[in-house]
């Protein structure tokens, strides 16, 4: 009930400094409520609503990792430009139509680069890191702080992303364990997740004793898991100003009609319209989609040493081969064939240099959250993986070779 001539506040325009701590609790926990999809919490465990949750650590183990997002510097709340024709579903894939939902980058609480969005990337980058240990995720702790003017519907639609990525990400047994609240000038989503390894070995960037000494002075085949390119790809689709990015669209395309016939003769049956490739790059920055349950295949089949690619295929695959003494060597072939779906993209954003731009979006960007592992050489490749290059056995050799300019990775520190 409001008061006699006032007028109710729409839900867009809350905040939460009128509803306080418990009013924020309800909507986070009414969201968090609907994971898992059906089963009640284990006997023995407890939720959210205590001083602390209690989980199962089915083997007497468990993996424990953390990531923090901050406002500004790993997430927006709003963009230059998100692409017109993009429409966003609850699983996090997305939908072409006329002008789908977008509105020049701000959006409320279940817009496609809102809260929602950030909350789906905060449990996938979490569960990414799980995985990449050969576990499966089973539970998430939300730690938040916000300015009081942060709207209410942005916190519920990070609620719901959360929720969202835990749903459809693959993450089954995955519950929502609990948090803290607290207040500051920006937004700053920290998640600790936890995961199961189910009696297995964990598998750990550096190779085990026993393989060190079998596999002594061998190089290694690198593998990996997972798409590359496409989420530095959508975060230059994001950071283009929205008038930009519609004239560079519209010229592209007029360049893309004279090449559709000999697209066709060659048999090329996907869709690589240059508007498609902003649409879905734009969806692997905002809700990249890690392959859950790709580590554990991978430790089945016999990974040596694994990783995931968050800061970029080249930086990680550095940092995999630095742990064990060897240099990696990107496969400079698998780099051009990665990068030449996203070229059109690049050449419309960047047309003097295309190329080039597509192929260090492969190497160098971050954020898609695919899994890289080492194999014995000529070992049977894990399904859903391909060589990508070599761990190569060679003293005082860089950590990390390929034919793709000087562009590394991302630092936190260096804004690379």
């Amino acid at each position: 009930m409001t008061a006699p001539g006032t007028t109710p506040t729409p839900r867009a325009r809350q905040t939460v400094g009128g509803l306080g701590e418990s009013g924020i609790l309800r909507i986070l926990n009414r969201r968090f409520a609907t994971v898992p999809a059906a089963g009640d919490w284990p006997e023995g465990t407890v939720g959210p609503g205590d001083d602390a949750a209690v989980v199962s650590a089915p083997d007497g183990r468990f993996v424990i990792t953390t990531d923090a997002m901050a406002q500004d510097r790993d997430f927006r709340l709003d963009w230059p430009a998100v692409p017109r024709g993009l429409a966003s579903r609850s699983d996090g894939r997305t939908e072409g139509g006329p002008d789908g939902g977008s509105n020049g980058g701000r959006f409320d609480g279940h817009g496609f680069a809102g809260g929602y969005a950030t909350g789906w990337k905060a449990a996938a980058q979490n569960f990414s890191d799980i995985n990449a240990m050969g576990g499966e995720p089973s539970g998430l702790l939300l730690a938040l702080t916000m300015p009081p003017t942060t709207p209410v519907a942005w916190i519920d639609g990070l609620a719901a992303g959360l929720a969202g990525a835990v749903r459809h990400l693959g993450a089954a047994r995955c519950r929502i364990v609990g948090g803290d609240l607290g207040s500051d000038d920006r937004i700053t989503v920290a998640v600790t997740a936890t995961g199961d390894l189910d009696g297995r070995p964990a598998v750990r960037r550096t190779l085990p004793p026993a393989a060190r000494a079998v596999t002594a002075g061998a190089d290694l085949d690198l593998v990996l898991c997972g798409r590359a390119g496409w989420a530095a790809a959508g975060l230059a689709v994001l950071e283009t100003p929205r008038r930009v990015l519609d004239e560079r669209l519209r010229i592209a395309e007029g360049a893309e009609q004279k090449e559709q016939k000999e697209q066709a003769e060659q048999g090329d049956q996907l869709d690589h319209g240059v508007r498609r490739l902003a649409a879905l790059a734009a969806a692997a920055q905002l809700r990249p989609r890690p392959v859950l349950g790709a580590g554990r295949v991978a430790a089945e089949a016999g990974a040596l040493a694994m990783m995931d690619v968050s800061d970029g295929v080249l930086k990680d695959a550095g940092r995999l081969a630095t742990a064990n003494g060897l240099r990696a060597d990107l496969d400079p072939d698998w780099v051009r064939r990665e990068a030449s779906v996203l070229v059109p993209l690049a050449r419309a954003l960047d047309p003097a240099s295309g190329q080039r731009t597509a192929e260090c979006w492969v190497s160098a960007g971050g954020e898609d959250y695919g899994l890289l592992a080492a194999l014995p050489t000529g070992a049977t490749v894990p399904p859903g993986f391909r060589r990508i290059g070599r761990l190569v056995a060679e003293s005082g050799a860089p950590a990390a070779a390929a034919s793709v300019g000087s562009a590394g990775g991302w630092d936190h520190f260096t804004d690379r």
